[in-house]
Formats: C-alpha cells, sequence, structure tokens
C-alpha cells in the first residue's frame, strides 16, 4: 500500500507539461515521482515507506475502499518536506497538499511484471504487476503486448521472464471449458462482460 499527494493548480499559471522522476532523497526517504495534470494539480509518488499487505489481509476485503486504504501521515509529510525542497514556488504558495492518499500496488511475489498470454484460454493476456513502474512503463509494455497479441510474439521485449507460467499455472484440464461465456450447470446463462 503507498502513499501519494495532490498539489492544487497555482491560480493564474500554468504548469509545465513535464514529468520529473528524482532520485534517491535521503533527508526524507523519498525519490519522488512529479507528474503534472492537465487540471494544473501536480500528483506526487515515490513517497516511500510503502507497506507490505499480507495475503489474508486481502482476501478478507482490506483496503478495497478509500475509508480503509488510507495516507501514512508520516509519509505525507515526508513526500511534502521533499517537494517543498525542490519548489520554493510551492513552499510559498501551499503549506500542504490538497489531497493525501492510498492505494494499492500490483507487486508480483518476484517483483516482475507479468506479461504474455494466460495458459489454455485463447484470447486471453495479462499485462499487469508493474509495481510503481507501470506509468513509466506503459508506453513499451503496451507496445510489446500489442505485438503479442496481434502477431504472436514481440520484436523488441522478451516476454519469457514475464510469463504467468513462472507461478505454476498449467494448461487447464481437458474438462475445463476454454471459451467465453457462463453456464449454470449445463444451461448456458449468456456472454457476461
Amino acid at each position: 500500500k503507498s502513499t501519494s499527494i495532490v498539489w492544487e493548480p497555482r491560480k493564474g499559471e500554468s504548469t509545465d507539461g513535464v514529468a520529473l522522476f528524482c532520485g534517491e532523497d535521503d533527508r526524507f526517504n523519498t525519490h519522488l515521482e512529479v507528474y503534472p495534470r492537465p487540471s494544473g494539480e501536480i500528483y506526487c509518488c515515490g513517497v516511500g515507506g510503502s507497506d507490505y499487505i499480507q495475503p489474508d489481509e486481502l482476501r478478507a476485503g482490506a483496503f478495497l475502499d478509500a475509508s480503509t486504504c488510507l495516507a501514512n501521515p508520516a509519509r505525507v509529510s515526508a513526500a511534502a518536506a521533499s517537494f517543498h525542497a525542490m519548489s520554493a514556488t510551492y513552499k510559498s504558495a501551499f503549506p500542504g497538499p490538497t489531497t493525501t492518499q492510498a492505494c494499492m500496488r500490483p507487486c508480483a511475489s518476484d517483483a516482475l511484471p507479468i506479461m504474455g498470454s494466460v495458459p489454455g484460454y485463447k484470447g486471453a493476456f495479462l499485462n499487469c504487476a508493474h509495481n510503481c513502474w507501470g506509468i513509466l512503463w506503459a508506453p513499451g509494455a503496451g507496445k510489446a503486448m500489442a505485438e503479442h497479441i496481434v502477431n504472436g510474439a514481440t520484436s523488441e521485449v522478451d516476454l519469457r521472464p514475464f510469463d504467468v507460467s513462472r507461478f505454476g499455472v498449467k494448461e487447464p484440464s481437458s474438462n475445463t471449458a476454454k471459451t467465453r461465456g457462463r453456464k449454470k450447470g449445463s444451461t448456458s446463462v449468456g456472454e457476461q462482460w
């Protein structure tokens, strides 16, 4: 679970449409990623101190809504201090962020993304678990998956290290349905979208 913050737009001023990826800031234990939004707001993540959520907590439904997936106040303070150290304008105009939030980041147990075909299911693909790098990797991952889906192969990215079968996912047994739709017993209940 990771904390992020949002700063309100500066009144009467535009915000450059350039993302900023910072190195480790040992003063605050952050590595901010700063993304301007079309609205003029500035979204900051990479605030450090992410919480590892246990599988039992997830299965129990923990953190499924904003009332239970709360920002870590210590990380909000650290991120605000780190951002203020970079921006005298925001330090003087805004003492703190307007929005603090947290989200669940999809991470596989081996910290690699999951990309490729789902074994045994024609036309089913996965492109997920990119951790905090999803925004940065989106163009390359999207291109690789588009090539994989259309051509059955990729031209620049070897997807083998990211295959879901590394977790022991196997072809379904021969009596498992391999088509879309659902059945209630032996009665078809139509396509499920």
